[in-house]
């Protein structure tokens, strides 16, 4: 039994019956029922019109058959998975049951006319409904197995997707050493195989050269010129039997064996190079078909498929990513909002990972091939290279032109930035030159009432003048006289030190006045101009840094070592000023302190400076702790 091409032993071809053939059988039929005939006779004629039940077995054994071979070989769980192989073989399979099919429709369209003739099957029924009965089981169980075929139908067009194709192409090109494992029985039934086996026995028997053990050998390209001798026309279909063979493990490469001799090797090496590179031009040129639709000059594209991979790839990727920077510039030229910005350069980042893909979708396709290359694995290096240097160029364009996108972005963000600061430094410098205009005029003018302190004093030092000079005269007119004068000078002297204090005490008042009253614009004033360079929402409170002093939170990482050292060195200087104002408020806290300890002693009747509690002895802090004296030895504490 062959699994394809079956002759079913010598069964011609079933032909639904003609018009003149349904007549004979009609006037047949008709001529036994007037004249009596006997039951076998006419069983004897119906079988001559149709099939013998016994040559109809022939039917039902290649069916049971071929879908045990189905279910066993085409449908295992080593090509289940795998639609698009053996088509050429799951095709001329199709056809063959097409054939039987056909035929069984022809018989049973021909079974059901003689049923029609017979009026419901009478004189000579039993024949009749057998056959009628089995054909139609047949019929249903053949079309099953037909639709199993169909459903796992699928044509793989492209030579370098074809995985039977690449297997039996680069084995004839490697043409190793098989052995030819024992053939299950359930594949014994069939005559290509029978054959087959009887073709490596008769190898290993007239070869001497084979090692003469228990282990039929062979080279495929001696199968494969055997298949092309006897039927080249489907030389392709058994060429995938045997790659079918080879994946149930029924033949497999004879271990040890795999290399020959230096010279032999370096020509199969440049024989699997040749194969290799115009169909990995091709399926590159596949993946790479809608990105080069993109590029506009035609001719541009057919000088590319002349090209060595190792030229047209770095060629392709250059013009893909300079179009697609451009692209992207294009779009991003007006754009200001941030968020716009990032969505574009998204966009920018996706096209260039799926470009991206595209290679990787390459290198895992080399990277299959080389499961049909051992043990030549090593002539797809150089084309790994070429992927692995391309991948690595396409991530550092990716980086180095969205680096070069954003510093110009930032750029232009720091030149707007920087016009608009200097647009409010203007208006500020405006402020305080009208500031100082206004106030100049003010601190040029006298106050009124320091203008008045000031005629009362000259007017008052006229006057005192004159009597000093009075005085001078009366007791340099009595030196002579030997008069003792100096009760009276210290007289003088006495009353007017009295009077000199008095007179500060009252200068000192009016200063203090006077301060009093501009010390809120002192002060405001102060801080106007000492916090006039920090940029921030800040207020009196202190609640957090100035911008330009808390630059780790956002800028400290992109600034140069100079800039760096700079913000150190204007942090240093602030912390100084406010060190020195410290110190100064240090100063006049401590005094204030002292005051009021030096109150509450006199109040609490204690003369001595270092007072220690009389419970926990440690010296009181008159000014911020609370204590209590025991009115009965006068004993000072803490209040608990």
């Amino acid at each position: 039994m062959n699994l394809f091409k079956n002759i079913f032993d010598g069964m011609s071809e079933v032909s639904s019956f003609t018009k003149d053939e349904i007549t004979e059988i009609k006037a047949t039929i008709a001529k036994s029922k007037s004249v009596p005939i006997q039951e076998e006779e006419i069983q004897d004629y119906l079988q001559s019109k149709l099939v013998p039940l016994m040559s109809f077995d022939f039917y039902s054994n290649y069916l049971e058959n071929i879908e045990e071979f189905i279910d066993s070989y085409l449908k295992s769980s080593v090509v289940l998975d795998k639609v698009e192989l053996f088509f050429n073989l799951k095709s001329i399979i199709l056809r063959e049951l097409n054939q039987i099919i056909q035929m069984l429709q022809n018989l049973n369209s021909n079974c059901a006319n003689i049923k029609r003739l017979l009026k419901n099957g009478k004189n000579g029924n039993t024949y009749l409904e057998n056959l009628y009965s089995k054909t139609k089981d047949l019929l249903r169980h053949s079309n099953d197995i037909a639709s199993i075929v169909i459903n796992s139908l699928k044509e793989e067009k492209n030579l370098f997707s074809n995985e039977s194709y690449l297997w039996i192409e680069l084995n004839k090109i490697k043409n190793l050493h098989f052995k030819f494992n024992r053939i299950p029985l359930d594949l014994d039934v069939w005559n290509e195989l029978k054959e087959l086996k009887t073709f490596i026995i008769s190898l290993n028997e007239t070869d001497k050269k084979r090692p003469k053990n228990k282990i039929l050998t062979f080279h495929l390209d001696e199968i494969y010129q055997y298949y092309l001798a006897k039927d080249e026309k489907n030389i392709t279909v058994f060429m995938e039997l045997i790659y079918l063979l080879y994946l149930n493990k029924i033949i497999e490469i004879n271990k040890g064996e795999e290399f020959i001799n230096i010279l032999e090797r370096k020509e199969v090496n440049e024989n699997l190079k040749k194969f290799i590179q115009p169909l990995s031009k091709e399926f590159i040129f596949d993946k790479l078909r809608n990105i080069l639709l993109d590029i506009e000059d035609p001719n541009y594209v057919n000088s590319l498929k002349k090209q060595r991979i190792s030229n047209f790839l770095p060629n392709i990727v250059d013009t893909f990513i300079k179009g697609l920077e451009r692209k992207f510039q294009e779009k991003i030229q007006d754009v200001i909002e941030a968020e716009k910005f990032e969505e574009i350069a998204n966009y920018y980042y996706q096209q260039i990972d799926e470009f991206s893909g595209v290679f990787d979708e390459i290198e895992d396709w080399v990277l299959t091939l080389e499961n049909y290359l051992s043990p030549y694995e090593n002539i797809t290096k150089p084309l790994k290279q070429i992927f692995s240097n391309l991948s690595s160029e396409i991530i550092r364009r990716k980086n180095e032109y969205l680096t070069f996108i954003k510093t110009v972005k930032d750029e232009e963000l720091r030149v707007s930035i920087r016009k608009y600061v200097d647009e409010k430094i203007s208006d500020i410098n405006d402020l305080i030159r009208n500031y100082e205009d206004k106030t100049s005029v003010i601190i040029k003018e006298e106050f009124p009432q320091l203008k008045k302190v000031k005629q009362i004093l000259n007017e008052s030092n006229s006057e005192i003048q004159r009597i000093k000079a009075e005085v001078f005269k009366k007791l340099e007119s009595v030196r002579s006289n030997d008069v003792d004068i100096y009760q009276i000078i210290k007289l003088w002297e006495d009353n007017f030190n009295r009077k000199r204090q008095q007179l500060t005490f009252l200068i000192s008042l009016l200063i203090n006045k006077l301060f009093k009253s501009f010390k809120e614009l002192i002060d405001k004033e102060g801080f106007l101009f000492a916090t006039i360079t920090e940029i921030s929402d800040q207020t009196e409170n202190f609640e957090e840094l100035p911008l330009n002093f808390a630059l780790s939170s956002f800028l400290a990482e992109k600034l140069s070592e100079d800039e760096l050292r700079e913000r150190i060195s204007e942090i240093e200087s602030k912390i100084n000023h406010l060190n020195n104002s410290l110190g100064l408020y240090q100063v006049e806290l401590s005094k204030l302190e002292i005051i009021l300890a030096n109150r509450v002693k006199l109040r609490k009747g204690i003369s001595n400076s270092d007072v220690q509690c009389t419970v926990c002895h440690k010296y009181i802090n008159f000014a911020k702790a609370k204590i209590i004296t025991c009115p009965f030895c006068g004993s000072t504490y803490h209040y608990l």
